[in-house]
């Protein structure tokens, strides 16, 4: 009898530390499942808002006279071409209104095959915050905002 109790001391500690492993083990996993859940969650905000920005500039241009929407419309904020109408919507409603973390807009407006109509492309870009490290090398950078932008494209025709 003395010999078996011998061999079964520890064997409940054992247990509690392979319990305890396990539990730890499922909880890293939930943190996880959180971390992309909130990545996602905002990403797709973000995702929103930007159709809904775009979609408040088409809106506006398929109001304007179209011989007006080239001159006012075109906009580019990377290059500085700045139509006055897009520059108002980008400062007022997307750099001031919006939760959009470093956007820029470009804005191409072409005519379209039929009299009196334009192609439009929109394309809103950001990018998604904490997603660049500022110890990283400008190669590490350029890979990370790539992999963090944001980008909303639409294509229309205004007639």
């Amino acid at each position: 009898m003395k010999n078996s109790r011998r061999t079964l001391r520890g064997y409940v500690l054992l247990e509690a530390l392979v319990a305890l492993l396990i539990f730890s083990l499922g909880l890293l996993g939930m943190i996880g499942f959180q971390a992309a859940s909130t990545r996602i969650a905002t990403d797709s905000r973000f995702r929103t808002e930007a159709a809904i920005l775009v979609d408040e500039l088409i809106s506006k241009m398929s109001v304007d006279q179209r011989v007006n929407v080239a001159a006012r419309y075109g906009y580019d904020s990377a290059t500085g071409v700045k139509g006055v109408a897009t520059d108002a919507w980008f400062n007022d409603r997307v750099v001031g209104a919006s939760k959009l973390p470093n956007a820029a807009a470009k804005v191409e407006v072409a005519n379209g095959a039929a009299l009196d109509t334009m192609s439009v492309t929109i394309t809103l870009t950001w990018i998604m915050p904490g997603s660049i490290k500022e110890s990283s090398t400008t190669a590490e950078k350029a890979k990370q905002k790539e992999q963090a932008e944001g980008k909303y494209v639409t294509s229309t025709l205004l007639y």
